[in-house]
């Protein structure tokens, strides 16, 4: 999957953002059947239909391994911190994603990003001059990007297809062009022949206000290499479904006798026959299962799928039998591996996203205005990853740090699971402190007069 590329300078005509919208609906296609997977239709509905009392088994490892990596991911609600001293530039930032509880954002966001191999988010301002944010769906959003090596972007396009009279093919296009100073909104035909303006606005975001989120370099999925895989495992399932079901209706054979109605009305009704001569025999015709060689071949491709996506297999035997934390780390290394990936190109969107919101927020002064000040060098994205955590041994380690002087306290008090703004804690506990400290050591409060110090109990006396 490749972007689309234009010459920086280069006007968006009716033609262009006919071609924009036809290259992505061909890669739409592609999309959709890995949307598909997610959601449970794979190949294997098609290329197995439906038979009568035949079964066909569907084991949801797309949707299992998209899950797993976006709670690990996200599972904790992604942290910012700032250089020290700057907490008031960042803070209403931070309140403005606590409005539109951001963090559910990210959740949807990252999950886009791990089915398609790609996400977007389009900023814009609503009705009370606010920045928002909104997934908006691969399918039908383009970022546009120049030829330069750094491919930097030049517009973002975000269409949506209208069908009149019951018609299956677009009779039109209704489209939001935005660059880095002004979002448009058209109307197209079908052809890309007529584009007419319906809306043009400034808008103050500094950039271009839609935000692209690769998975990976090569926009792979989290499951791309593993959809064959998948196939497979269904395949191999439905089939010993199937084929217990043959065994259960097994056809009776009869070799030498000859049933009459009767006979076979009470074969049915009893379990039972007699009669049956010396030299005649009955017998279910069947077919030989070998399920311990078909339970080997289940377990080499669920073994695969989970090696080749990176993501562990939660209920193996191996992976539960040892939970110290040296262990665990060990079996969720290449894992580990892969989310790092995932979080440096996810990480680079939220940095994008936070300067848009800057911006914005210095345009209308709702920001102290600081030229020289580059939020995205001065800011760290924190991700905590989603495992159970040994606090105790993190409060050792904090101890230790503490001693040392190496570490901010914010940084050393953000790696506690249960705290959630380290900053604010910070802030807090030095309140305390400072509180802790008007009262003396026998915990009354000091009355000071011109000439004498007493406390609150001598002056009851």
């Amino acid at each position: 999957m490749k972007q689309y590329q234009l010459k920086r300078g280069t006007e968006l005509t009716p033609q262009i953002i006919k071609d924009i919208i036809d290259w992505c609906e061909l890669r739409g296609q592609k999309l959709k059947k890995k949307l598909d997977y997610y959601q449970g239709l794979n190949d294997i509905t098609e290329t197995r239909p439906a038979q009568a009392g035949k079964a066909t088994v569907l084991v949801n490892h797309a949707s299992f391994i998209t899950d797993i990596n976006v709670a690990y991911l996200l599972g904790n609600p992604v942290q910012y911190q700032i250089t020290d001293g700057m907490e008031e530039v960042l803070q209403p930032v931070l309140d403005v994603y606590k409005k539109q509880t951001i963090d559910t954002l990210d959740t949807e966001l990252a999950k886009d990003v791990s089915i398609y191999g790609i996400g977007y988010e389009y900023v814009y301002n609503d009705e009370d001059a606010q920045p928002q944010s909104v997934v908006s769906d691969p399918r039908n959003t383009v970022l546009v990007v120049d030829t330069t090596v750094q491919h930097k972007p030049l517009y973002g396009v975000i269409y949506r297809a209208i069908y009149e009279g019951g018609s299956t093919t677009p009779t039109g296009y209704e489209l939001t062009v935005v660059d880095d100073s002004t979002i448009r909104e058209y109307s197209m035909d079908d052809k890309g022949t007529e584009l007419s303006l319906v809306y043009e606005a400034p808008h103050a975001f500094g950039g271009v206000p839609l935000i692209e989120v690769p998975n990976t370099k090569h926009y792979t999925g989290d499951f791309d290499n593993v959809m064959n895989l998948i196939d497979a495992y269904n395949i191999l399932q439905s089939d010993r479904i199937n084929d217990r079901k043959t065994l259960v209706e097994a056809i009776l054979v009869g070799y030498g006798v000859d049933l009459d109605e009767e006979q076979v009305k009470d074969l049915k009704e009893n379990r039972m026959i007699t009669g049956v001569p010396t030299d005649g025999k009955i017998e279910y015709l069947i077919k030989t299962l070998n399920e311990a060689d078909t339970e080997v071949l289940r377990k080499s491709i669920e073994n695969d799928i989970h090696k080749i996506s990176y993501t562990p297999n939660m209920s193996d035997n191996e992976f539960a039998g040892n939970l110290s934390g040296v262990a665990i780390g060990y079996k969720l290394f290449n894992f580990e591996q892969h989310i790092k990936d995932k979080e440096s190109y996810f990480e680079r969107g939220l940095m994008q996203r936070l300067k848009l919101y800057y911006n914005y927020l210095k345009t209308l002064s709702k920001i102290r205005a600081n030229d020289s000040l580059d939020i995205v060098t001065e800011t760290d994205a924190v991700f905590n990853r989603a495992l159970p955590k040994n606090d105790l041994e993190t409060s050792q380690m904090i101890s230790n740090l503490k001693s040392a002087g190496v570490v901010s306290d914010q940084t050393l008090v953000g790696q506690l699971s249960f705290v959630k703004n380290p900053a604010e804690e910070v802030e807090t506990a030095k309140l305390e402190k400072a509180e802790e400290l008007k009262y003396n050591d026998f915990g009354t409060e000091p009355i000071i007069t011109d000439c004498l110090l007493y406390t609150s109990d001598a002056a009851d006396e």
